[in-house]
């Protein structure tokens, strides 16, 4: 059995990632289709406002309800993380659950990783490139755990592969006992 060097969340709550991520899928499906019919009902009224001419007041009423009612349903999308990252990083492999529209599993072994770099300034996206293959991208929750392993324990395992700016990330994020102090502060 391989030594497990970094796994978030632990394998006992990835059965409520799972739940967590189909819960929050189905409530953003459940907002999207009220914004939808709050719409269609708000054009339906607006053509329906020349039959009933007196009605207009009424029908300017209801769609700046509808307006406002769809502008904090938008919010709540915004609330919550729209993605999830389980890692699991052994001695010769690193797996990936990654949830976003659906759940997809990634399987890389560390002699076939060609390039593992940030996608952007803030370090909240990363490329892994495999050899032969396009790079595979993965967004990442900031001051998480999962954004903590790619900015630090990544270039421990693989210190060739990493491309990142370590001096960087030192100025932005501090060393790794500073950022996981931050991280385990803000979830307290």
């Amino acid at each position: 059995m391989e030594n497990i060097l970094f796994e978030y969340p632990v394998n006992d709550e990835n059965r409520s990632f799972d739940d967590e991520f189909q819960v929050q899928k189905a409530r953003a499906n459940k907002i999207k289709y009220t914004v939808i019919i709050a719409v269609f009902c708000a054009l339906v009224m607006y053509f329906l406002s020349a039959l009933f001419a007196k009605a207009a007041l009424l029908f300017y009423f209801l769609t700046a309800l509808f307006v406002f009612i769809a502008m904090i349903t938008g919010k709540m999308f915004v609330k919550y993380p729209r993605h999830f990252l389980y890692i699991k990083a052994t001695e010769h492999e690193l797996q990936l659950a990654y949830y976003k529209d659906k759940k997809e599993d990634f399987h890389f072994q560390y002699n076939s990783i060609e390039e593992i770099r940030f996608a952007d300034k803030n370090f909240t996206a990363v490329y892994i490139k495999e050899e032969g293959r396009k790079p595979y991208y993965f967004e990442l929750n900031k001051w998480t755990p999962e954004q903590g392993f790619f900015l630090y324990t990544i270039p421990q395992i693989l210190p060739n592969v990493f491309k990142g700016n370590s001096k960087e990330i030192a100025k932005k994020y501090g060393n790794e006992a500073d950022f996981y102090n931050e991280v385990y502060k803000e979830s307290n």
